[in-house]
């Protein structure tokens, strides 16, 4: 039984929570305008589904699922399902947080916000990005490191951003990141994905899934089919479909980046591995 004795002051809460503060400004990484930066935590799990979005009144919602996500990370997320435009806004909201110093807000007009992203700028595409706004403030997520022996060391606890809001009296939005989201953002544990490639893939879904995840590699490992299955969050059930969308989806990422003048070769062997090269 836990009496008042057993539990912390709010002096001792409080001293806890300043030892855990950041003591220095931070910023995200300053990685180049044509680029957008990316945990590898979030490129290589199931955080941001691959399948079509539905509405957000019908997507499933977790409490503290475990993802699969490539090991030795592990990654626990609260919240509705999310899919890859969200990943698109995400993307666009740490991109221009990066030049100021986190925890301070920064100001933007939807128009050009949509613009970035590649979206069109009528009436439903502002109502669609606050939309997308309002869902990235919903989940949170823990990112734990798995040892050898097996134990977890915590590395990430919180949202993916922190605030978005709109200032009807200027006219603007306004967003604001932790500075502790700096953590996912350390050298080696982050990606710089060609921005362009990205938007180029427009609703290709599943394409934009590999993308980002075979971006966080040099040289990418053979997986089977059912696990890129898993890892790219596809709510489809059926591995010989996801198997045909897969082929489409690799045809899709090479053409892009051969486009621009990178190398992506792939295959899938008789054991169902698939083989990339880039």
């Amino acid at each position: 039984m836990t009496t008042n004795a057993d539990r912390p002051s709010i002096e001792q809460l409080a001293k806890e929570a300043v030892e855990r503060a950041p003591s220095a400004p931070v910023q995200l990484p300053l990685w180049p305008d044509d680029r957008r930066g990316a945990p590898n935590a979030i490129l290589r799990s199931a955080v941001f589904s691959a399948s079509t979005p539905v509405a957000r009144v019908d997507r499933q919602r977790y409490v503290d699922r475990l993802l699969p996500v490539l090991p030795p990370l592990a990654v626990f997320y609260t919240g509705p399902t999310m899919y890859q435009p969200e990943l698109d806004v995400c993307l666009e909201l740490w991109h221009r947080c990066r030049l100021t110093t986190l925890g301070n807000a920064v100001t933007f007009t939807g128009r050009s916000f949509l613009r970035s992203i590649r979206r069109n700028t009528g009436k439903s595409d502002h109502v669609w990005l606050s939309e997308a706004f309002s869902a990235l403030l919903e989940p949170s997520i823990r990112v734990m490191q798995r040892s050898p022996s097996g134990g977890l060391t915590f590395l990430y606890g919180g949202h993916l951003v922190d605030e978005v809001f709109y200032d009807h009296t200027r006219d603007g939005w306004y967003a604001r990141v932790s500075p502790t989201i700096c953590k996912l953002f350390a050298p080696n544990a982050h990606t710089w994905l060609h921005s362009s490639a990205r938007l180029a893939l427009g609703r290709g879904y599943l394409a934009k899934s590999l993308h980002g995840y075979y971006a966080t590699h040099r040289e990418p490992l053979p997986l089977s089919v059912r696990r890129l299955l898993e890892l790219s969050g596809s709510e489809n059930s059926s591995l010989r479909g996801f198997r045909r969308r897969l082929r489409v989806a690799l045809a899709e990422v090479a053409n892009v980046e051969h486009a621009e003048g990178r190398r992506f070769e792939w295959c899938i062997d008789d054991e169902d591995l698939v083989h990339v090269s880039r």
